[in-house]
């Protein structure tokens, strides 16, 4: 049996019908936002041997022009690709051309590549980490090209790489993300000190819209041969912050002993830590005896909110940290060294607020009940 041709545009579809290109093209464009295969193939009931012939018609309007590539399988009207999004730098391609990424996308969509046009003479070059409204337009599969129209105030861009001298020049930075291609050029007013084959953070400079970007070193950060160069990069490169406010300081440095009061009284059960020997911040504890046919079970961590108070200078930080950072060589605390290796630390020997959870397990292995609480704890 001979499968019918496509329908000319503007002909009705019967179920099941190929359509024209025609008439996917309009329905494309008709439609409010960007379309995919599957909603194509719903509106015009089509089965799966229908499925190879609609890539090729998709693949076909989208090089000539009638659709655009709008993210991963999707298209939408082509003058409607050209939005306004914030972007962030991820880094740069071989030229020294900034790469970028939207900040929102789709779920479930893969994030499309955003090549950054290069911008005017005299402005600072988009480094990683700078977030700017841009402009975009599709340039092929996942691809789009972007024109900055504004700069995030607030968003600065990063450098971090290990800078490598010239004596007569200054010298050259090499990015230590893999994704930036390109090195930046710096000065010999420029560079600050640094040395060959240290590790530096830099700011970008104004400089010309082709060839290298010029940039300024700011801090110094050691060898890139010390073993702790690596969490140094890490720190750095991700603006990962290691200082605290003077205010949230304060706080923490007039924070003293928990007192009694309603909490339970745990400073009797033999409750231990389980962190390592070298550890300085000890933040949960745990107890286990026999009881009746089964176990019960105590754990047992920091009562952090009993200083942390809402809208407080030390909560302000906190939510700006979110956690703690470990590295193999250093630690960077939510917390100002007065709580986070102090009050707030499970200390042997000394009295700590805590909220706990007593658990009560049977011989079968399974909790029968349990209870929260807030108490006053003494690790052994």
């Amino acid at each position: 049996m001979k499968r019918r041709p496509p329908n000319r545009a503007g002909a009705p579809t019967a179920p099941g019908e190929m359509p024209s290109r025609e008439a996917i093209a309009s329905f494309i464009k008709s439609s409010p936002g960007r379309v995919g295969k599957r909603e194509i193939i719903r509106h015009f009931k089509l089965g799966p041997d229908h499925r190879a012939t609609l890539l090729a018609v998709l693949r076909d309007l989208a090089g000539g022009g009638h659709v655009a590539p709008a993210g991963h399988r999707r298209f939408a009207a082509p003058d409607r690709t050209h939005e306004a999004i914030i972007v962030e730098i991820i880094g740069s391609d071989p030229d020294g051309e900034a790469i970028a990424r939207p900040i929102e996308w789709p779920p479930g969509e893969r994030p499309p590549r955003i090549f950054m046009a290069p911008g005017p003479t005299g402005q600072p070059a988009l480094a990683p980490g700078q977030r700017v409204l841009a402009r975009i337009r599709p340039r092929g599969r996942d691809m789009y090209e972007g024109r900055t129209l504004r700069r995030i105030e607030g968003t600065t861009g990063r450098i971090v790489g290990v800078f490598r001298a010239n004596v007569s020049l200054g010298g050259r930075i090499e990015p230590t993300d893999r994704r930036a291609k390109a090195e930046w050029t710096v000065t010999a007013e420029d560079a600050n000190g640094a040395e060959d084959g240290e590790v530096v953070r830099a700011e970008p400079l104004p400089g010309k819209p082709l060839g290298l970007k010029p940039a300024r070193v700011v801090e110094r950060l050691g060898q890139v041969t010390d073993a702790r160069a690596v969490s140094l990069i890490v720190i750095a490169t991700h603006d990962i912050p290691t200082e605290f406010l003077p205010a949230a300081i304060a706080e923490a440095e007039h924070a003293r002993a928990t007192p009694l009061e309603n909490r339970t009284d745990l400073r009797d059960v033999p409750l231990i830590t389980i962190d390592g020997a070298d550890a300085r911040d000890f933040d949960d504890a745990v107890y286990a005896e026999p009881h009746e046919d089964g176990f019960k079970l105590i754990v047992a961590i920091a009562d952090v909110a009993h200083y942390v108070r809402p809208g407080s200078a030390l909560d302000r930080v906190a939510r700006l940290r979110g956690n703690s950072c470990y590295f193999p060589d250093r630690v960077v605390p939510m917390l100002p060294e007065a709580l986070s290796n102090g009050w707030c630390s499970l200390r042997p020997d000394e009295d700590r607020g805590c909220l706990f959870v007593e658990m009560f397990i049977g011989p079968d292995g399974q909790k029968h009940r349990h209870r929260f609480g807030r108490g006053l704890m003494r690790s052994a």
